[in-house]
């Protein structure tokens, strides 16, 4: 990795993970603001879709470069944006105070070949070096049993239960709070 922030890209078999740009707006719109099926896992779009939601979301995330094992990445393949995966290191879930959080999101057409996987797979062992961090921490939904398998597979498992309001849904839900050693945690091998 770079010392440079605006340098960090992220390379796997199939996908680069970069940092998220001003220009990322349309597909973030296409692929999760305008898609109840994506957008209902997650907590904080608001639904309906918001106009410059998108641009918002890219400007400000493409004004803090990943750095230190936090930061959003665009998920690209072939040079495709096809999804999101962050590391916040300001999130805090109860009981896991401290650790940097993960957070991620593959378009609809994308979902199915294991690209969440490959991507939150390298995103994570990213953190763990540029960080140091003992452990990461993830937040689900009970009823995202696709997700759960995810994490599940990287080494995250269930320590505690949570409500939080979700705004695509309009209410509150409950989730899972997953967390990982390092020592856990599902590294991706070089030939990966």
């Amino acid at each position: 990795m770079s010392g440079n922030r605006e340098q960090i890209r992220l390379a796997t078999r199939r996908l680069v993970l970069r940092p998220l740009e001003p220009g990322d707006a349309l597909a973030l719109e296409s692929l999760c603001g305008r898609d109840f099926e994506v957008v209902r896992w997650l907590t904080s779009p608001r639904w309906p879709y918001e106009e410059g939601s998108a641009e918002a979301f890219a400007r400000a995330a493409s004004a803090t470069p990943p750095a230190n094992g936090a930061g959003e990445f665009a998920i690209t393949l072939g040079g495709v944006v096809i999804g999101v995966v962050a590391i916040r290191a300001d999130e805090t879930l109860p009981g896991e105070e401290g650790l940097p959080t993960l957070g991620y999101w593959i378009g609809r057409p994308f979902q199915g070949f294991g690209y969440g996987r490959e991507a939150v797979a390298a995103a994570c062992a990213w953190a763990f070096e540029a960080s140091g961090t003992p452990a990461l921490a993830a937040r689900v939904f009970v009823d995202n049993i696709r997700s759960q398998g995810l994490l599940n597979a990287l080494g995250f498992t269930a320590r505690g239960r949570m409500t939080s309001f979700a705004r695509p849904l309009g209410e509150e839900r409950e989730s899972l709070v997953m967390h990982c050693e390092r020592a856990a945690f599902a590294w991706p091998s070089a030939a990966a």
